[in-house]
Protein backbone atom coordinates (compact mmCIF):
# COMPACT_ATOMS: atom_id res chain seq x y z
CA UNK A 1 0.00 0.00 0.00
CA UNK A 2 1.60 2.90 -1.12
CA UNK A 3 1.26 6.53 1.03
CA UNK A 4 -1.50 8.57 -0.35
CA UNK A 5 -0.60 12.34 -2.00
CA UNK A 6 -2.32 14.30 1.07
CA UNK A 7 -1.52 17.81 -1.05
CA UNK A 8 -3.95 20.42 -0.52
CA UNK A 9 -3.36 22.38 -3.56
CA UNK A 10 -5.55 23.56 -6.06
CA UNK A 11 -4.67 20.79 -8.38
CA UNK A 12 -4.94 18.47 -5.63
CA UNK A 13 -8.34 19.28 -4.81
CA UNK A 14 -9.73 19.91 -8.72
CA UNK A 15 -8.08 15.65 -8.96
CA UNK A 16 -10.21 14.60 -5.57
CA UNK A 17 -13.25 16.70 -6.61
CA UNK A 18 -14.01 15.89 -10.13
CA UNK A 19 -14.16 12.22 -10.17
CA UNK A 20 -16.65 12.68 -6.71
CA UNK A 21 -18.56 15.31 -9.51
CA UNK A 22 -19.16 12.45 -11.71
CA UNK A 23 -20.02 10.10 -9.57
CA UNK A 24 -22.30 12.00 -7.47
CA UNK A 25 -23.92 12.71 -11.34
CA UNK A 26 -24.43 8.78 -11.93
CA UNK A 27 -26.32 8.24 -8.80
CA UNK A 28 -28.36 10.94 -9.88
CA UNK A 29 -29.22 9.60 -13.38
CA UNK A 30 -29.64 6.34 -11.76
CA UNK A 31 -32.38 7.67 -9.32
CA UNK A 32 -33.37 9.80 -12.10
CA UNK A 33 -34.17 6.64 -14.60
CA UNK A 34 -35.87 4.80 -11.33
CA UNK A 35 -38.41 7.69 -11.10
CA UNK A 36 -38.95 8.15 -14.54
CA UNK A 37 -39.91 4.48 -15.45
CA UNK A 38 -42.28 4.32 -12.16
CA UNK A 39 -43.61 7.95 -13.43
CA UNK A 40 -44.43 6.00 -16.92
CA UNK A 41 -46.10 3.01 -15.43
CA UNK A 42 -48.30 4.92 -13.11
CA UNK A 43 -48.76 8.12 -10.76
CA UNK A 44 -49.38 5.38 -8.31
CA UNK A 45 -46.33 3.94 -8.75
CA UNK A 46 -44.37 6.82 -8.48
CA UNK A 47 -45.93 7.87 -5.53
CA UNK A 48 -45.39 4.51 -3.18
CA UNK A 49 -41.85 4.73 -5.00
CA UNK A 50 -41.24 7.77 -3.03
CA UNK A 51 -42.45 6.62 0.14
CA UNK A 52 -40.64 3.55 0.49
CA UNK A 53 -37.33 5.19 -0.74
CA UNK A 54 -37.93 7.90 1.99
CA UNK A 55 -38.09 5.62 4.43
CA UNK A 56 -35.45 3.32 3.55
CA UNK A 57 -33.15 6.84 3.77
CA UNK A 58 -34.60 6.78 7.79
CA UNK A 59 -33.01 3.09 7.91
CA UNK A 60 -29.81 4.38 6.83
CA UNK A 61 -28.66 6.25 8.93
CA UNK A 62 -27.30 4.19 10.86
CA UNK A 63 -24.72 3.24 8.26
CA UNK A 64 -23.97 6.73 7.34
CA UNK A 65 -23.35 7.85 11.17
CA UNK A 66 -20.60 5.06 11.44
CA UNK A 67 -19.44 6.22 8.40
CA UNK A 68 -19.59 10.24 9.31
CA UNK A 69 -17.68 9.19 11.96
CA UNK A 70 -14.63 6.61 9.77
CA UNK A 71 -14.57 9.50 7.67
CA UNK A 72 -12.96 12.05 10.03
CA UNK A 73 -11.45 9.59 11.54
CA UNK A 74 -9.40 8.07 8.50
CA UNK A 75 -8.53 11.58 6.93
CA UNK A 76 -7.28 12.49 9.83
CA UNK A 77 -5.26 9.87 10.77
CA UNK A 78 -3.75 10.08 7.59
CA UNK A 79 -2.98 13.37 7.39
CA UNK A 80 -1.35 12.64 10.78
CA UNK A 81 0.50 9.54 8.90
CA UNK A 82 -0.65 6.93 10.93
CA UNK A 83 -1.53 4.45 7.83
CA UNK A 84 -2.03 1.57 9.96
CA UNK A 85 -4.76 3.17 11.93
CA UNK A 86 -6.46 4.65 9.10
CA UNK A 87 -6.68 0.72 7.57
CA UNK A 88 -7.93 -0.34 11.12
CA UNK A 89 -10.45 2.44 10.84
CA UNK A 90 -11.65 0.96 7.28
CA UNK A 91 -11.65 -2.33 8.02
CA UNK A 92 -13.54 -1.81 11.48
CA UNK A 93 -16.47 0.39 9.45
CA UNK A 94 -17.32 -2.20 6.45
CA UNK A 95 -17.81 -5.09 8.46
CA UNK A 96 -19.78 -2.95 10.91
CA UNK A 97 -21.71 -2.17 7.74
CA UNK A 98 -22.37 -5.92 7.17
CA UNK A 99 -22.91 -6.75 10.50
CA UNK A 100 -25.44 -3.27 10.96
CA UNK A 101 -27.33 -4.07 7.20
CA UNK A 102 -28.43 -6.98 8.69
CA UNK A 103 -29.60 -6.71 12.15
CA UNK A 104 -32.25 -3.33 10.45
CA UNK A 105 -33.27 -5.88 8.02
CA UNK A 106 -34.84 -8.66 9.38
CA UNK A 107 -37.01 -6.25 11.99
CA UNK A 108 -37.33 -3.47 8.81
CA UNK A 109 -39.35 -6.56 7.02
CA UNK A 110 -40.96 -8.18 10.07
CA UNK A 111 -42.73 -4.79 10.58
CA UNK A 112 -43.59 -3.98 7.12
CA UNK A 113 -47.01 -3.23 8.13
CA UNK A 114 -46.85 -1.07 11.70
CA UNK A 115 -44.45 1.01 9.37
CA UNK A 116 -46.54 2.00 6.66
CA UNK A 117 -49.39 2.21 8.50
CA UNK A 118 -47.19 4.65 10.70
CA UNK A 119 -46.73 6.82 7.80
CA UNK A 120 -50.21 6.91 7.13
CA UNK A 121 -49.31 5.56 3.35
CA UNK A 122 -52.75 6.57 1.43
CA UNK A 123 -55.18 3.23 1.15
CA UNK A 124 -54.54 3.30 -3.11
CA UNK A 125 -50.99 3.12 -3.13
CA UNK A 126 -50.66 0.64 0.40
CA UNK A 127 -50.57 -2.51 -1.51
CA UNK A 128 -47.69 -1.44 -4.08
CA UNK A 129 -45.73 0.26 -0.98
CA UNK A 130 -45.87 -3.12 0.83
CA UNK A 131 -44.89 -4.97 -1.61
CA UNK A 132 -41.46 -2.51 -2.69
CA UNK A 133 -41.30 -2.85 1.07
CA UNK A 134 -40.05 -6.65 1.54
CA UNK A 135 -37.98 -6.46 -2.11
CA UNK A 136 -36.03 -2.83 -0.63
CA UNK A 137 -35.32 -5.08 3.14
CA UNK A 138 -33.85 -7.87 0.63
CA UNK A 139 -31.77 -5.21 -0.64
CA UNK A 140 -30.25 -3.40 2.32
CA UNK A 141 -27.35 -4.70 3.62
CA UNK A 142 -25.84 -4.57 0.36
CA UNK A 143 -27.15 -0.97 0.45
CA UNK A 144 -25.53 -0.78 3.86
CA UNK A 145 -22.09 -2.13 2.64
CA UNK A 146 -22.18 -0.22 -0.51
CA UNK A 147 -22.74 2.95 0.55
CA UNK A 148 -19.78 2.49 4.01
CA UNK A 149 -17.49 1.33 1.04
CA UNK A 150 -18.29 4.05 -0.98
CA UNK A 151 -17.13 6.48 2.15
CA UNK A 152 -13.62 4.53 2.70
CA UNK A 153 -12.70 4.83 -0.81
CA UNK A 154 -13.51 9.18 -0.49
CA UNK A 155 -11.73 8.97 3.03
CA UNK A 156 -8.74 7.39 1.61
CA UNK A 157 -8.58 9.32 -1.43
CA UNK A 158 -9.27 6.68 -3.81
CA UNK A 159 -11.54 8.22 -6.01
CA UNK A 160 -11.20 6.59 -9.36
CA UNK A 161 -12.60 3.33 -8.44
CA UNK A 162 -15.98 4.01 -6.79
CA UNK A 163 -16.54 5.81 -10.22
CA UNK A 164 -15.78 2.80 -12.33
CA UNK A 165 -18.16 0.78 -10.44
CA UNK A 166 -21.09 3.53 -10.31
CA UNK A 167 -20.69 3.51 -14.10
CA UNK A 168 -21.22 0.24 -14.27
CA UNK A 169 -24.16 0.44 -11.39
CA UNK A 170 -25.90 3.36 -14.00
CA UNK A 171 -25.54 1.19 -17.18
CA UNK A 172 -26.79 -2.03 -15.35
CA UNK A 173 -29.96 0.41 -13.79
CA UNK A 174 -30.65 1.77 -17.26
CA UNK A 175 -30.79 -1.68 -19.04
CA UNK A 176 -32.78 -3.17 -16.28
CA UNK A 177 -35.27 -0.78 -14.90
CA UNK A 178 -35.97 0.02 -19.14
CA UNK A 179 -35.77 -3.52 -20.32
CA UNK A 180 -37.74 -5.28 -17.36
CA UNK A 181 -39.85 -2.03 -15.55
CA UNK A 182 -40.95 -0.88 -19.50
CA UNK A 183 -40.12 -3.95 -21.65
CA UNK A 184 -37.32 -2.17 -24.03
CA UNK A 185 -34.65 -3.81 -25.83
CA UNK A 186 -36.43 -6.91 -26.29
CA UNK A 187 -36.66 -8.02 -22.13
CA UNK A 188 -39.81 -9.15 -20.50
CA UNK A 189 -42.15 -5.83 -19.05
CA UNK A 190 -42.28 -6.78 -14.98
CA UNK A 191 -43.76 -3.04 -14.61
CA UNK A 192 -42.90 -2.13 -10.46
CA UNK A 193 -40.69 -5.63 -9.51
CA UNK A 194 -38.47 -4.89 -12.42
CA UNK A 195 -37.38 -1.57 -10.91
CA UNK A 196 -36.88 -3.30 -7.68
CA UNK A 197 -35.20 -6.01 -8.26
CA UNK A 198 -32.68 -4.28 -11.01
CA UNK A 199 -31.70 -2.03 -8.18
CA UNK A 200 -31.12 -4.86 -6.04
CA UNK A 201 -28.74 -6.19 -8.46
CA UNK A 202 -27.30 -3.23 -8.83
CA UNK A 203 -26.39 -2.35 -4.86
CA UNK A 204 -25.02 -5.74 -4.33
CA UNK A 205 -22.63 -5.67 -7.35
CA UNK A 206 -21.53 -2.39 -5.92
CA UNK A 207 -21.13 -3.49 -2.71
CA UNK A 208 -18.93 -6.60 -4.28
CA UNK A 209 -17.19 -4.30 -5.94
CA UNK A 210 -16.09 -2.19 -3.60
CA UNK A 211 -15.08 -4.35 -1.59
CA UNK A 212 -12.76 -6.18 -3.74
CA UNK A 213 -11.17 -3.00 -4.91
CA UNK A 214 -10.59 -2.07 -1.29
CA UNK A 215 -9.31 -5.45 -0.18
CA UNK A 216 -6.51 -4.99 -3.90
CA UNK A 217 -5.40 -1.32 -2.04
CA UNK A 218 -4.49 -3.38 0.84
CA UNK A 219 -7.10 -1.31 3.28
CA UNK A 220 -9.70 -3.67 3.44
CA UNK A 221 -7.62 -6.91 4.81
CA UNK A 222 -7.79 -9.78 7.31
CA UNK A 223 -4.74 -8.33 9.01
CA UNK A 224 -6.51 -5.31 9.96
CA UNK A 225 -8.90 -6.57 11.82
CA UNK A 226 -8.41 -4.68 15.04
CA UNK A 227 -8.43 -6.53 18.37
CA UNK A 228 -9.69 -5.36 21.39
CA UNK A 229 -7.20 -3.34 22.87
CA UNK A 230 -7.44 -1.22 19.65
CA UNK A 231 -10.70 -1.04 19.89
CA UNK A 232 -10.90 0.00 23.48
CA UNK A 233 -8.81 3.18 21.88
CA UNK A 234 -9.89 3.72 18.47
CA UNK A 235 -13.58 2.92 18.76
CA UNK A 236 -14.42 6.04 21.35
CA UNK A 237 -13.69 8.95 19.06
CA UNK A 238 -15.03 7.46 16.18
CA UNK A 239 -18.25 6.71 18.56
CA UNK A 240 -18.23 10.31 19.51
CA UNK A 241 -18.34 11.27 15.90
CA UNK A 242 -20.40 9.26 14.79
CA UNK A 243 -23.10 9.46 17.37
CA UNK A 244 -24.33 13.31 17.14
CA UNK A 245 -24.03 12.24 13.02
CA UNK A 246 -26.21 9.68 13.57
CA UNK A 247 -28.60 11.09 15.70
CA UNK A 248 -28.51 14.36 13.06
CA UNK A 249 -29.40 11.44 10.20
CA UNK A 250 -32.79 10.43 12.46
CA UNK A 251 -33.68 14.03 12.64
CA UNK A 252 -32.83 14.50 9.10
CA UNK A 253 -35.05 11.30 7.62
CA UNK A 254 -37.70 11.53 9.98
CA UNK A 255 -38.45 15.23 9.40
CA UNK A 256 -38.36 14.15 5.65
CA UNK A 257 -40.66 11.45 6.35
CA UNK A 258 -42.87 13.68 7.93
CA UNK A 259 -42.80 16.12 5.33
CA UNK A 260 -43.87 12.87 2.81
CA UNK A 261 -47.04 12.60 5.68
CA UNK A 262 -47.84 16.22 5.41
CA UNK A 263 -48.10 16.25 1.59
CA UNK A 264 -49.86 12.92 2.04
CA UNK A 265 -52.38 14.29 4.32
CA UNK A 266 -53.07 17.50 2.63
CA UNK A 267 -56.38 18.72 1.73
CA UNK A 268 -56.09 18.73 -2.15
CA UNK A 269 -54.59 16.43 -4.66
CA UNK A 270 -52.30 14.56 -2.28
CA UNK A 271 -51.37 11.68 -4.83
CA UNK A 272 -50.07 14.16 -7.08
CA UNK A 273 -48.26 16.54 -5.16
CA UNK A 274 -46.63 13.05 -3.22
CA UNK A 275 -45.85 11.66 -6.86
CA UNK A 276 -44.21 15.27 -7.40
CA UNK A 277 -42.42 15.76 -4.87
CA UNK A 278 -41.00 12.20 -5.60
CA UNK A 279 -40.23 13.48 -8.62
CA UNK A 280 -39.08 17.23 -7.62
CA UNK A 281 -36.64 15.74 -5.74
CA UNK A 282 -34.89 13.45 -7.97
CA UNK A 283 -34.55 16.65 -10.48
CA UNK A 284 -32.84 18.31 -7.22
CA UNK A 285 -30.01 15.88 -7.37
CA UNK A 286 -28.77 17.80 -10.03
CA UNK A 287 -28.05 20.60 -8.14
CA UNK A 288 -28.08 18.48 -4.57
CA UNK A 289 -25.33 15.67 -5.92
CA UNK A 290 -22.44 18.34 -6.77
CA UNK A 291 -22.93 19.83 -3.49
CA UNK A 292 -22.39 16.57 -2.00
CA UNK A 293 -19.85 16.11 -4.17
CA UNK A 294 -18.13 19.11 -2.45
CA UNK A 295 -19.13 17.82 0.84
CA UNK A 296 -17.57 15.04 0.59
CA UNK A 297 -14.10 16.82 -0.42
CA UNK A 298 -14.13 19.35 2.27
CA UNK A 299 -14.80 16.65 4.95
CA UNK A 300 -11.13 14.75 3.23
CA UNK A 301 -9.45 17.56 2.96
CA UNK A 302 -10.25 19.47 6.51
CA UNK A 303 -9.60 16.39 7.95
CA UNK A 304 -6.19 15.77 6.12
CA UNK A 305 -5.39 19.22 7.53
CA UNK A 306 -6.25 18.56 10.70
CA UNK A 307 -4.54 15.41 11.12
CA UNK A 308 -1.27 16.79 10.58
CA UNK A 309 -2.20 20.11 12.90
CA UNK A 310 -3.16 22.72 10.28
CA UNK A 311 -6.46 24.59 11.29
CA UNK A 312 -6.00 27.87 9.35
CA UNK A 313 -5.65 26.05 5.95
CA UNK A 314 -8.71 24.10 7.24
CA UNK A 315 -10.64 27.10 7.59
CA UNK A 316 -9.26 28.74 4.72
CA UNK A 317 -10.51 25.36 2.59
CA UNK A 318 -13.37 25.53 3.94
CA UNK A 319 -14.13 28.81 2.77
CA UNK A 320 -12.72 28.53 -0.14
CA UNK A 321 -14.78 25.69 -1.35
CA UNK A 322 -17.99 26.67 0.13
CA UNK A 323 -17.75 29.96 -1.84
CA UNK A 324 -16.96 27.87 -5.09
CA UNK A 325 -19.65 25.15 -4.89
CA UNK A 326 -22.09 28.10 -4.12
CA UNK A 327 -21.53 29.63 -7.02
CA UNK A 328 -21.71 27.45 -9.52
CA UNK A 329 -24.05 25.50 -8.75
CA UNK A 330 -26.66 28.84 -8.70
CA UNK A 331 -25.57 29.37 -12.15
CA UNK A 332 -26.47 26.03 -12.87
CA UNK A 333 -30.02 27.06 -11.29
CA UNK A 334 -30.23 29.69 -12.90
CA UNK A 335 -29.91 27.83 -16.49
CA UNK A 336 -32.51 25.37 -15.56
CA UNK A 337 -34.91 28.19 -14.63
CA UNK A 338 -36.42 28.44 -18.23
CA UNK A 339 -37.34 24.77 -18.57
CA UNK A 340 -39.17 23.59 -15.53
CA UNK A 341 -42.09 22.95 -17.39
CA UNK A 342 -40.00 20.86 -19.72
CA UNK A 343 -38.06 19.24 -17.11
CA UNK A 344 -41.85 18.39 -16.03
CA UNK A 345 -43.00 16.61 -18.64
CA UNK A 346 -39.61 14.51 -18.70
CA UNK A 347 -40.62 13.14 -15.59
CA UNK A 348 -43.98 11.78 -15.61
CA UNK A 349 -47.27 12.07 -18.50
CA UNK A 350 -49.79 12.64 -15.50
CA UNK A 351 -50.81 16.47 -15.74
CA UNK A 352 -51.30 17.17 -12.44
CA UNK A 353 -47.90 15.69 -11.05
CA UNK A 354 -46.08 17.77 -13.62
CA UNK A 355 -48.11 21.25 -12.33
CA UNK A 356 -46.61 20.07 -8.54
CA UNK A 357 -42.98 18.95 -9.91
CA UNK A 358 -43.00 22.91 -11.95
CA UNK A 359 -44.45 24.03 -8.00
CA UNK A 360 -41.86 22.66 -6.43
CA UNK A 361 -38.81 23.72 -8.67
CA UNK A 362 -39.62 27.21 -8.30
CA UNK A 363 -38.89 27.08 -4.57
CA UNK A 364 -35.76 24.92 -4.59
CA UNK A 365 -34.10 26.62 -7.64
CA UNK A 366 -34.40 30.06 -5.47
CA UNK A 367 -33.16 27.97 -2.07
CA UNK A 368 -30.02 26.51 -4.22
CA UNK A 369 -27.34 29.32 -2.99
CA UNK A 370 -28.33 28.22 0.66
CA UNK A 371 -29.10 24.70 0.28
CA UNK A 372 -25.56 23.80 -1.18
CA UNK A 373 -23.57 26.31 1.14
CA UNK A 374 -25.37 24.57 4.18
CA UNK A 375 -24.27 20.89 2.61
CA UNK A 376 -20.73 21.80 2.34
CA UNK A 377 -20.25 23.59 5.56
CA UNK A 378 -21.87 20.33 7.07
CA UNK A 379 -19.28 18.38 5.22
CA UNK A 380 -16.97 20.64 7.26
CA UNK A 381 -17.51 19.73 10.31
CA UNK A 382 -17.58 16.06 9.66
CA UNK A 383 -14.36 15.84 8.80
CA UNK A 384 -13.50 18.07 11.80
CA UNK A 385 -15.33 15.63 14.02
CA UNK A 386 -18.13 18.52 15.03
CA UNK A 387 -20.93 16.74 13.89
CA UNK A 388 -23.11 17.76 17.07
CA UNK A 389 -23.52 21.10 14.69
CA UNK A 390 -24.78 19.54 11.98
CA UNK A 391 -27.29 18.09 14.67
CA UNK A 392 -28.27 20.62 16.05
CA UNK A 393 -28.73 23.34 12.90
CA UNK A 394 -30.29 20.68 10.35
CA UNK A 395 -31.97 19.25 13.10
CA UNK A 396 -33.31 22.69 14.33
CA UNK A 397 -34.45 23.96 10.60
CA UNK A 398 -36.21 20.88 9.93
CA UNK A 399 -38.26 20.49 13.01
CA UNK A 400 -38.39 23.42 14.29
CA UNK A 401 -39.27 26.00 11.32
CA UNK A 402 -40.02 23.36 8.10
CA UNK A 403 -42.73 21.01 9.27
CA UNK A 404 -44.43 23.76 11.71
CA UNK A 405 -44.36 26.28 8.81
CA UNK A 406 -45.53 23.64 6.31
CA UNK A 407 -48.35 22.34 8.55
CA UNK A 408 -49.25 25.93 9.34
CA UNK A 409 -49.09 26.76 5.45
CA UNK A 410 -49.73 23.67 3.57
CA UNK A 411 -52.43 22.32 5.79
CA UNK A 412 -54.56 25.56 7.78
CA UNK A 413 -54.09 28.46 5.30
CA UNK A 414 -53.11 28.04 1.80
CA UNK A 415 -54.35 24.07 1.67
CA UNK A 416 -52.32 22.94 -0.65
CA UNK A 417 -48.59 21.63 -1.57
CA UNK A 418 -47.46 25.04 -2.02
CA UNK A 419 -47.35 25.73 1.82
CA UNK A 420 -44.40 22.91 1.81
CA UNK A 421 -42.58 23.65 -0.48
CA UNK A 422 -42.32 27.53 1.17
CA UNK A 423 -41.13 26.27 4.11
CA UNK A 424 -38.61 24.02 2.30
CA UNK A 425 -37.10 28.04 1.23
CA UNK A 426 -37.52 29.42 4.78
CA UNK A 427 -35.90 26.71 6.72
CA UNK A 428 -33.00 26.25 4.19
CA UNK A 429 -31.97 30.13 4.59
CA UNK A 430 -31.83 29.96 8.43
CA UNK A 431 -29.75 26.85 7.88
CA UNK A 432 -27.24 28.13 5.69
CA UNK A 433 -27.03 31.48 7.80
CA UNK A 434 -26.47 29.22 11.16
CA UNK A 435 -23.93 27.15 9.70
CA UNK A 436 -22.11 30.28 8.02
CA UNK A 437 -22.07 32.44 11.48
CA UNK A 438 -20.88 28.66 13.10
CA UNK A 439 -17.48 28.52 10.28
CA UNK A 440 -16.77 32.03 10.99
CA UNK A 441 -17.09 32.69 14.84
CA UNK A 442 -16.86 29.46 16.38
CA UNK A 443 -14.09 27.09 17.26
CA UNK A 444 -14.99 23.72 15.47
CA UNK A 445 -11.35 22.68 14.57
CA UNK A 446 -11.28 21.51 19.24
CA UNK A 447 -13.28 18.71 17.81
CA UNK A 448 -10.52 16.82 15.74
CA UNK A 449 -8.79 13.76 16.53
CA UNK A 450 -5.50 15.24 18.22
CA UNK A 451 -7.45 16.92 20.50
CA UNK A 452 -9.37 13.76 21.84
CA UNK A 453 -7.99 12.45 24.87
CA UNK A 454 -8.37 8.71 23.89
CA UNK A 455 -5.72 9.05 21.05
CA UNK A 456 -3.65 11.74 23.27
CA UNK A 457 -3.11 9.05 26.08
CA UNK A 458 -2.82 6.33 23.68
CA UNK A 459 -0.25 8.77 21.98
CA UNK A 460 1.74 9.76 24.96
CA UNK A 461 1.66 5.83 26.69
CA UNK A 462 3.32 4.96 23.27
CA UNK A 463 5.64 7.48 23.39
CA UNK A 464 6.84 6.08 26.81
CA UNK A 465 6.93 2.98 26.23
CA UNK A 466 9.28 3.68 23.18
CA UNK A 467 11.01 5.86 25.60
CA UNK A 468 11.63 3.21 28.50
CA UNK A 469 12.65 0.70 25.96
CA UNK A 470 15.27 2.84 24.56
CA UNK A 471 16.50 3.06 27.56
CA UNK A 472 16.73 -0.46 28.76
Amino acid sequence: MTKPDLSTSPRAIWHLAWPQLLMMYLVFIMGFITVWVAGHISADVQAALGMVTQCTMLLMVIVMAMSSGALAAVSQSMGAGHMDRARRYVTTTVLGSCVLGLLMALPGWLLADPILALLRVPERILPLSREFWNVVMLTLPAQYIYAATGVMFRATRQVMPPLWVAALLCLLTLVGSLGFGLGSFGLPAFGADGILWTNFAAQSLGALCNCLLLRRSRYLHRRAIPDRRWLRVGLPYLLRVAIPAGAAQIVWQTGYLMLFVLVAALPRDSIAALAGLTAGLRVEAILFMPGMAFNMTAGVLVGNCLGAGQPQRARRIAWQLMLIASVAMSLVALALWPFRQNIACLMTDDPGTQAQIVNYLVFNLISTPFSIASTVMGGVMNGAGATRYNLMIFGGGLWLIRLPLGWLLGHQLWGTATGVFAAMLCSQCVQALTMLYILLCRDWTRFAMQAHKFHHDHAVSAAQQATAKEES
